[in-house]
């Protein structure tokens, strides 16, 4: 006997997915660690030499190889990339229409933005 098992569609995202509120920064950490990590196997670096090349010491790239990417910023990943001769571009895309947050006032005389 068989069950029926219900797909789900996950949002590209699986942070997301999961409901963690920094979901998008994850998704694209995970993203340049996996660009660092294709690139490292593609040139066949050891876990020194990418060391030397990045300039990231040899436990970080084995964090790295191992998808542990608590403490990386995105722009020490960004910084290694180049280091290994790989250009980052950044886009920013309108939103889908659902997760659009209103930013006019919702009252007369409010700030559609908190003020400091």
């Amino acid at each position: 006997m068989s069950e029926e098992l219900d797909l789900i569609r996950g949002s590209g995202n699986v942070y997301r997915d999961l409901g963690w509120p920094d979901a998008e920064v994850r998704q694209i950490r995970a993203e340049l660690a996996a660009e660092i990590i294709r690139e490292l196997h593609e040139r066949r670096l050891s876990q020194r030499k990418a060391a030397e090349i990045t300039g990231l010491a040899q436990p970080d790239i084995s964090r790295i190889k191992n998808a542990d990417l608590k403490g990386f910023t995105l722009d020490r990943l960004v910084t290694a990339l180049n280091r290994l001769n790989r250009q980052v571009e950044v886009r920013v895309i309108p939103a889908a229409r659902t997760n659009i947050r209103p930013t006019l006032p919702t009252k007369p005389g409010t700030a559609p933005f908190p003020m400091a």
